[in-house]
């Protein structure tokens, strides 16, 4: 489950009491209300400070896949099978068993948030990271709705910037550069 990845990679490794991770329960007997009262916790707390999350190779964020309404807040998502390839190596490696749906926050749920910070790594989501940074906004890559934001956090590996033009690799590189003076 998306909960045992997040809490084996990485709430078991960090100081954050239980009561502060606040997570889509992918088991809940009613998996619409469920969302609803998620998006009315984030309500209660007056928004999401810092979202953490990653991009498909698709260029979905979270699990909003490709053509998800960028305006979408928290539902019930059907899978593609492309991500229901990739994610089948938890699944012991069979797409078959790969549930066909998930509960993820939207594109304008994760807009909403003061800060998003996306780590994005590997050759494989170059063409995702390309269009998140420098194609134009759209609805068939989700993650480049990023680009409107005005706190957003791209953390990237080398090889994810396999796709980017060479002036907005240089652009980017240059600004870290600078930053670390």
């Amino acid at each position: 489950s998306y909960w045992y990845f997040m809490h084996d990679n990485f709430f078991n490794h960090i100081d954050i009491p239980a009561q502060n991770i606040n997570m889509l329960n992918g088991m809940a007997e009613d998996p619409v209300l469920e969302c609803e009262n998620y998006e009315k916790k984030i309500d209660s707390f007056g928004g999401i400070d810092l979202f953490m999350g990653g991009i498909g190779a698709d260029g979905h964020i979270a699990f909003n896949e490709p053509f998800t309404s960028l305006k979408s807040r928290t539902g019930l998502r059907t899978l593609t099978t492309d991500t229901k390839l990739v994610n089948s190596r938890f699944f012991g490696n069979d797409p078959s068993r790969v549930p066909s749906y998930a509960l993820s926050v939207g594109v304008g749920t994760v807009y909403d948030s003061k800060i998003v910070l996306v780590l994005i790594s590997g050759h494989n989501k170059a063409r995702a990271l390309a269009h998140t940074v420098q194609g134009g906004v759209s609805q068939k890559w989700t993650c480049s709705v990023l680009q409107m934001h005005n706190n957003a956090v791209i953390v990237c590996d080398e090889s994810a910037c396999g796709e980017l033009s060479v002036d907005t690799y240089r652009y980017f590189f240059d600004v870290e550069s600078a930053e670390r003076l």
